[in-house]
């Protein structure tokens, strides 16, 4: 028997003969807060027993274990080199961590709202804050309504509860909110989860300007549905030119994305020629 346990992430299998013991202990203990589990060289982040909320291999804790880690790294095909990376929800710090280690040159600003999700940084490794990495406690909702824009070239939206995508960063108001902070040129990254309906709400909101260009994919091992924000005008750039900045991405950091680019989906009316 086998206990799958799924998240915005992809499929993790426990066998029941090895882990639940010690599992069911740790739920038990968590109290319904935020715990930490380790099998093997894997150490997850739960907020209950149905969802993984983050993976770490503890041998290479900067690697992005899961593909729809390193599909929203695909804001490098149109941003490489971002001076300020804002990311809404740390969970085990994957994105934050990789984002750290790779742009040594730019700032990364963490908004998350559990107090509880923070206090477990060291266990994931999470570098502690310094001059240009800084963890905030607060509402991401509110912490970007109170923005006057141009805060972040790149804002990468990953913020779930126990249940799915948090409801507060799922409006139609969080995300203009999100688009006016980005300064001329940025991207917002949003991990959608398997979430059509929303996916549509969230698109409405962006083509109410007229300077937006905007697509989406689906991950390779989960559902997950992530979509790119682009803002400003964008001269359109060819699917094969787009493969070829994937392929020298992926010869550079390892993200595969050039297995991504055939699945990318076009949301706005694009010229032909299969531009993005």
């Amino acid at each position: 028997m086998i206990i799958s346990r799924k998240r915005a992430t992809c499929w993790f299998d426990f066998h029941i003969m090895t882990i639940p013991s010690s599992f069911e202990l740790l739920l038990e203990q968590s109290g319904g807060q935020p715990f930490v589990f380790e099998h093997g060289d894997m150490r997850t982040l739960h907020f209950d027993h149905k969802y993984v909320q983050s993976a770490m291999s503890i041998a290479e804790p900067h690697k992005l274990l899961l593909s729809y880690t390193r599909a929203m790294m695909g804001f490098l095909l149109f941003h490489p080199a971002p001076r300020h990376i804002l990311l809404v929800g740390l969970g085990g710090g994957s994105l934050a961590k990789y984002c750290y280690r790779h742009f040594p040159d730019a700032r990364i600003t963490v908004l998350e709202l559990s107090a509880e999700v923070i206090a477990l940084r060291d266990h994931f490794m999470i570098p502690a804050d310094d001059q240009r990495f800084q963890v905030i406690h607060t509402d991401a909702a509110a912490y970007m309504q109170a923005q006057q824009g141009n805060i972040a070239d790149i804002i990468m939206l990953d913020g779930f509860s126990a249940d799915g995508p948090a409801e507060a960063l799922s409006t139609s108001g969080f995300y203009a909110a999100c688009l006016r902070n980005l300064a001329a040129g940025g991207i917002v990254v949003s991990n959608l989860w398997d979430r059509p309906d929303f996916l549509v709400q969230a698109i409405g909101q962006a083509l109410a300007a007229s300077d937006w260009r905007i697509w989406w994919c689906r991950t390779s091992d989960s559902h997950n549905c992530i979509a790119f924000f682009i803002k400003g005008s964008v001269t359109p750039l060819f699917r094969t030119m787009i493969l070829r900045r994937a392929k020298k991405l992926d010869a550079q950091f390892g993200l595969q994305l050039s297995e991504l680019v055939p699945s990318f989906q076009l949301v706005r009316d694009q010229p032909e020629e299969e531009s993005v």
